[in-house]
């Protein structure tokens, strides 16, 4: 009896043995309990130096671009002596700039091209001029920032040459006077003014060269060109005071100005307008008179 008692407790104790290993495991399990957990670290050091904007490409001589706008690229290097990582890629802003005239600048920063060397990084900048901007030297001004020192850095040691475009759009094509009678006076155009619209950036007086208007049924006679005005303003009182035109011979009309802007405005920007007058018709006979003969009348600046 004995013997068997002993071999009844040795099995209970491997069984309570194996149950209650096998629990605690079970329970470790569902947990996820862990003895141990990495944790990532990391440290960003800025530099201190201040950045430099050491270059900026040479820019040609510009050509105004009719009735819109030129884009104007070029390049800028920034240097950091604290290594490219530390350059504000975000930070670089260009503009132009002429006394008198409009800001011109760059629709958002300029942007990152590539990294020179280590301490150098290249960036593309885009501006667009108007046609109506004046002609002459503009300046171009950069400015930039490092991540570390912070403090905004400028480069305005580069200028370019924007050029003079001379152009025009004018309306109607074709000048008209109602029937009018021999000697009769200050009789007006029935289809004025002409608008001359400035699509370049002149912005001076403006000349009309006349010829004479001859019979188209009887060309010997003719109304010469010295019988007729223009003028900036309306009123037969005034326009037909005007400037006295001559034949194939530009005559800058009193008061004219290109009035270079942008026609897109309204209110009269970039446009100028003429008006005309016969003070006293010639005696002729009645027929019709017109310009085919010796060519049409000419505007220009």
């Amino acid at each position: 009896m004995k013997g068997k008692y002993i071999a009844s407790v040795f099995a209970m104790i491997l069984l309570c043995s194996f149950v209650s290993a096998g629990f605690f495991d079970f329970i470790d399990g569902i947990t996820g309990r862990a003895s141990s957990q990495p944790t990532n670290v990391s440290v960003s050091v800025a530099g201190t130096t201040k950045a430099q904007i050491t270059f900026v490409s040479s820019i040609p001589n510009i050509d105004a671009n009719e009735s819109s706008y030129r884009v104007v690229e070029f390049n800028v290097h920034m240097y950091d002596a604290d290594g490219v990582n530390d350059l504000n890629d975000t930070s670089v802003f260009a503009n132009f700039t002429r006394e008198g005239e409009a800001v011109r600048e760059t629709n958002s920063y300029c942007s990152l091209e590539n990294d020179v060397d280590a301490n150098t990084a290249n960036y593309s900048c885009s501006i667009n001029m108007w046609y109506w901007d004046e002609n002459g030297d503009w300046n171009v001004s950069i400015r930039g920032k490092d991540l570390g020192n912070g403090s905004e850095v400028y480069n305005t040691s580069t200028t370019f040459q924007y050029n003079l475009l001379s152009a025009m759009v004018i309306s109607p094509f074709a000048l008209t006077w109602p029937t009018v009678s021999s000697g009769a006076l200050n009789q007006t155009s029935d289809n004025d003014p002409t608008l001359i619209n400035n699509t370049g950036n002149y912005n001076s007086t403006i000349d009309i060269t006349a010829t004479n208007l001859h019979g188209e049924s009887v060309s010997s006679q003719a109304i010469y060109a010295e019988n007729f005005t223009a003028d900036v303003n309306t009123g037969s009182s005034i326009e037909c005071l005007g400037t006295a035109l001559a034949n194939s011979s530009a005559q800058t009309i009193t008061g004219s100005v290109a009035n270079r802007g942008n026609l897109s405005a309204g209110s009269g920007a970039g446009q100028e307008q003429f008006y005309y007058c016969i003070p006293e018709v010639p005696l002729v006979s009645s027929q019709t008179y017109s310009t085919s003969a010796e060519g049409s009348w000419i505007i220009s600046y």
